[in-house]
């Protein structure tokens, strides 16, 4: 009885597979050009190359893995919950979105002396330790520490605390407030 490869003529001790070699700097860089090269094979050229290449994306794949795994924070979870709940709110409501804070209040922020915070304060945005932080320190008045760097961006967009949702002065506010006090200086 033949077997199996004699009964349809094909050599399968003989037949040499084409291979492809992964170029890795493609893969990190989706624009250079593609991925795979075809018709060279995964043991010719330099194998030291190849071997860096694949150290590289194995810890360019494991950095991922434990930020991820890090994020597990129930005050990082606070945050993600309540920035998904006002942007499904934003994106259902047919206004165009909360207000940003006012220019009045964003230049009045309180710094915080770094010196003064306690070692495990971090900001919630950008997960830095405050304390190590060589950027300013801002204090929201629901008493909540940021980057100024992350929260000012925040608060040009939106009038809450992003980890609260507190409401803080908008434009409209401050020129009711302004045209108020004009008007108590005309008649009072």
């Amino acid at each position: 009885m033949s077997s199996y490869f004699d009964e349809l003529g094909i050599n399968h001790g003989q037949s040499k597979k084409k291979t492809y070699d992964v170029d890795l700097d493609a893969f990190m860089n989706p624009g250079s050009g593609s991925i795979l090269s075809p018709g060279s094979s995964r043991h010719g050229g330099d194998t030291t190359a190849n071997v860096q290449q694949l150290i590289q994306a194995a810890n360019f794949f494991n950095q991922f893995r434990e930020q991820m795994q890090a994020g597990g924070d129930a005050d990082q979870e606070q945050f993600l919950d309540n920035l998904v709940s006002q942007l499904l709110e934003e994106s259902q409501s047919n206004a165009k979105g909360p207000p940003p804070a006012s220019k009045r209040f964003i230049d009045t922020l309180p710094t915080v002396k770094n010196s003064t915070l306690e070692s495990e304060e971090t900001c919630i945005i950008c997960k830095d330790n405050l304390k190590s932080s060589e950027g300013a320190v801002t204090r929201m008045p629901c008493g909540h520490l940021f980057d100024r760097e992350c929260i000012v961006p925040w608060l040009e967009l939106h009038h809450t605390c992003p980890m609260c949702r507190f409401e803080v002065e908008t434009e409209q506010k401050a020129q009711e407030e302004e045209e108020e006090e004009q008007r108590g200086w005309m008649y009072g």
